[in-house]
């Protein structure tokens, strides 16, 4: 079995983009006078030296782009900026390219599968070109010119599905997943109003229906290179060098060039049967057929010829079903938004601004950062050119860090699922960077409040971090929940000590009052639901696909994660950050962004104990790399058999890694006396 000109890199990564405005207000379609692409696009290749040993992008940067999403770091954007600078020609090149809808490159189908494909990679490099265009336009505020080059990348999108290839489709779904990731990305950064999410809506035109990458012509062209690659053969050897070609094994040695002839023809129907499937308006049943086809195919019911060529139809559709999904979803959040029934801060998330300042924060150098967490904690202990130092570095940061915070606790939502972190993690890099800057903003408040004797000045940062709190909240998982107690449990001594210096007005309280009753007053700060979506990431870790038996799985593993506790749950999420290699707390750490008070050095020791003993024991057992937590509880065994190996399979037995359970009772006393810290502010000491 084969899946058709198979080039992952291009098919797995979902990184791009999206659609939109003309710079004069109006979508992308002043035609150009030439009505095929595929000329434009090999001028812009040829001018970009794609295929070539010197390409405008190095293949280094290549992966740096690849890797690079919405908010970006300093350090992101300073090199970004000098490959946007160098690619300026270029990337107009590939704009114009990008406005002509037909793309028609000419293919000689009757090479069969020789027929080569230069023009997929190069799409791919130009698409990563245009993406991180988008990517600079948001970090710019420059909505207009971002929505510009998304529309462009939606064309190209539907270019690529027009080869009538599996592979090009599959490609064209490929971007317009990414289509779908990046015009998200601008929804949630605040780039799409009404008026925008009109535009977009007509933009998507070429990208509407059933079937915008043509995977049932895809199909029937999969049928004709076949049927072309053996009517070109003329020998035995020429038909076992075409089944190498594409099945990559040497097999099937006795089939013969009459054989095959023979096979080809009848195998029309299987191809046309695929085809009608994938116009089935249930996924399910589609997949089902699919998957009917490749067992017949393995069974022999085919023919020999059949069970090495034919393509693994049910896996080329999942990647259909998934950027259909997506645009699916989309289209629905842009109607949502163009209809007015969900206005442009309705839809801003959280969680990239939240991200942005991470990013500033983490920036900040090591002697830097330790200067200002003094300011914070201890400003007697500065001398006078730390505290300048500091004074500096607060100044600076308005950007990266103070205005995302400011950003941030405007938003009405929160979900960090748009930063496409691995889930369950500890995420400490993220929430380190979080909590550094709710005390860059913490200090700077207490700063001004101490040196003009002014309480009122620490208002701005603890209305800004009590709502940073909410915020994680929103959102929870055990280690968003620790953190947001742990920010509000800070700002509440902060508000504490500025009350010392005198009564806070009446405003002021009112604006910190405001602030804290964003946070859920059922469940502070999110651990109870934070374990319950901890524990459905544990629980669907390995799954292959989501349908109703897979779903009935993952509760049962829930009900099971659950009934051992929250500390058992926030055991499993720090087994999965170690194994997967994320960065864990280290006392090394610079003081802003430290976690070690969350998660002691001990605490982590035992995981990572518990992660070298579960590696052994797999290795021992003659297991493959361990990449997931379910390894031992296959999803396809029957439910009680899962259920009952599941409850066996705890790497983390008797390991005791945080008391969430005193946690929780400590978060509703905290909550509690955040109301009566910030009333008595109000009041003289």
């Amino acid at each position: 079995m084969r899946t058709p000109f198979l080039l992952p890199s291009v098919i797995l990564q979902r990184m791009l983009i999206a659609l939109c405005m003309c710079a004069a207000g109006t979508l992308v379609s002043r035609a150009a006078a030439q009505d095929n692409a595929a000329p434009l696009w090999r001028a812009a290749f040829q001018a970009a030296g794609y295929g070539t040993p010197a390409p405008i992008i190095s293949t280094d940067e290549e992966a740096f782009l690849g890797n690079l999403h919405y908010p970006v770091t300093q350090e992101e954007r300073a090199q970004l900026d000098v490959l946007l600078q160098r690619t300026a020609a270029v990337r107009q090149q590939f704009d114009a390219a990008a406005r002509v809808k037909r793309a028609d490159w000419d293919l000689d189908r009757t090479k069969g599968f020789a027929l080569t494909l230069e023009h997929l990679p190069n799409t791919r490099s130009a698409a990563r070109l245009m993406r991180v265009q988008v990517i600079a336009e948001l970090d710019d505020s420059n909505s207009a010119d971002a929505l510009v080059s998304l529309a462009a990348l939606g064309i190209m999108g539907a270019q690529s599905g027009q080869d009538r290839i599996a592979i090009s489709s599959m490609v064209g779904s490929s971007l317009g997943s990414m289509l779908a990731d990046t015009t998200n990305e601008a929804i949630d950064a605040g780039a799409v109003d009404q008026k925008a999410a009109q535009q977009l809506l007509e933009a998507l035109g070429p990208l509407k229906g059933s079937d915008p990458f043509r995977y049932g012509d895809a199909i029937k062209g999969e049928w004709e290179l076949l049927n072309n690659s053996v009517r070109g053969a003329k020998s035995d050897k020429d038909i076992q060098e075409m089944i190498t070609m594409v099945d990559g094994g040497g097999k099937g040695s006795e089939i013969t060039l009459e054989n095959a002839r023979n096979s080809a023809e009848s195998l029309r129907a299987v191809y046309d049967r695929a085809a009608l499937a994938f116009s089935s308006p249930d996924p399910n049943a589609a997949i089902d057929a699919l998957r009917r086809l490749s067992q017949y195919a393995e069974g022999g019911r085919f023919g020999p010829l059949a069970k090495l060529v034919l393509p693994e139809f049910a896996s080329i559709y999942q990647r259909k079903l998934t950027a259909d999904q997506d645009l699916a979803l989309l289209f629905a959040r842009l109607q949502v938004i163009a209809d007015g029934k969900e206005k442009r801060e309705d839809v801003m998330n959280a969680a990239l601004f939240l991200s942005r300042a991470s990013a500033g924060a983490r920036s900040v150098p090591d002697e830097v950062q330790e200067s200002l967490e003094l300011l914070r904690v201890a400003p007697d202990a500065l001398d006078a050119a730390r505290t300048e130092r500091a004074m500096d570095i607060l100044t600076r940061a308005d950007r990266n860090v103070m205005k995302p915070l400011s950003e941030a606790i405007t938003c009405k939502r929160c979900d960090f699922t748009a930063l496409r972190h691995r889930a369950p993690t500890l995420d400490v890099m993220l929430l380190g960077g979080i909590r550094g800057a709710t005390r860059m903003a913490l200090a700077d408040g207490l700063r001004r409040a101490r040196e003009d004797k002014r309480p009122e000045a620490i208002v701005a940062a603890a209305v800004t971090a009590y709502r940073v709190g909410a915020l994680l909240a929103m959102d929870p998982s055990l280690p968003r929940s620790a953190l947001a107690h742990s920010i509000w449990r800070e700002t509440s001594a902060a508000v504490q000590e500025v009350a010392k210096i005198g009564p806070i007005s009446k405003t002021g309280i009112d604006e910190m009052e405001r602030a804290l009753v964003f946070m859920p007053t059922g469940d502070p700060f999110g651990f109870r639901k934070g374990m319950e979506d901890d524990a459905k990431d544990i629980a669907s870790a390995g799954m292959p696909r989501r349908d109703a038996s897979a779903n009935e799985a993952i509760a049962a593993r829930v009900q099971i994660l659950k009934q051992r506790g929250p500390g058992a749950v926030f055991a499993r999420v720090a087994f999965a950050s170690v194994l997967n290699g994320d960065q864990m707390p280290d006392q090394r750490d610079a003081a802003l962004i430290r976690l070690t008070d969350l998660y002691p050095a001990s605490a982590i020791e035992k995981i990572t104990t518990a992660v070298t003993a579960a590696k052994t024991q797999h290795a021992d057992s003659g297991g493959t790399a361990l990449t997931d937590m379910n390894y031992e509880v296959p999803f396809d065994l029957p439910l009680d058999e899962q259920k009952a190996r599941f409850k066996r399979a705890d790497p983390v037995r008797g390991v005791q890694f945080i008391d969430v359970n005193a946690l929780i009772a400590l978060a509703g006393s905290d909550y509690s006396a955040a109301f009566d810290v910030v009333k008595a502010a109000g009041k003289q000491p």
